[in-house]
């Protein structure tokens, strides 16, 4: 069973996966609050159910569920939407369940009980870099600014400045400079570094 709630201010609609009704509603809230969408989902099948049949842009998912684990939600829901950002909340915590969510793909990994604000700044961020990845996507992975304008500067001055005259210039350390130009295949022709 999936229950909705409009947004107030952002775009995104949340996917709440969690058995616990009164945890799960106290989420809700907050999210919906925060101008957040939020559907929720009580299982493993409702969740992944839940993801085919709209447009979600974050899973936020509980670890144990009356039907699986919150790693079965992230295995299926890779396999179909693998930038989907997904995090994981549990009050189960250990280091062996914080490190199985992350390499199965999970965000985040947030320890019941937690903070609002904690949970909050986890949202956004996952958001923000959900956002990232789609944009990157649908623009051809084009480098960044920071690393066009790094490169450019770079091929301009390579040769009549030292490597550490221009790793002061670009606020970088002179191996991030090295490592760059090495990826870049660019060459000195003159001057070495000091």
């Amino acid at each position: 069973m999936l229950r909705a709630h409009a947004p107030i201010g952002h775009n995104a609609v949340i996917l709440l996966i969690d058995d616990d009704p009164g945890l799960s509603e106290v989420i809700e809230l907050l999210l919906v609050r925060e101008g957040y969408a939020v559907r929720r989902a009580g299982t493993v099948k409702a969740g992944i159910e839940g993801v085919r049949g709209a447009e979600i842009d974050l899973v936020i998912t509980d670890l144990k569920l009356p039907d699986g684990t919150g790693l079965n939600v992230i295995a299926a829901i890779r396999a179909t939407r693998p930038a989907l950002p997904i995090i994981m909340i549990t009050s189960y915590s250990s280091i062996e369940s914080a490190i199985g969510a992350l390499r199965a793909g999970a965000v985040d990994y947030i320890i019941k009980p937690f903070d609002n604000d904690d949970l909050l700044h986890a949202v956004a961020r996952a958001l923000t870099e959900g956002r990232m990845k789609r944009e990157n996507a649908v623009r051809g992975s084009r480098p960044l600014a920071i690393e066009e304008y790094i490169r450019e500067v770079v091929e301009r001055f390579q040769d009549s400045h030292s490597e550490t005259e221009l790793a002061r210039m670009l606020g970088i350390g002179r191996k991030a400079l090295w490592m760059r130009r090495r990826q870049w295949g660019l060459k000195r022709t003159t001057k070495t570094g000091a």
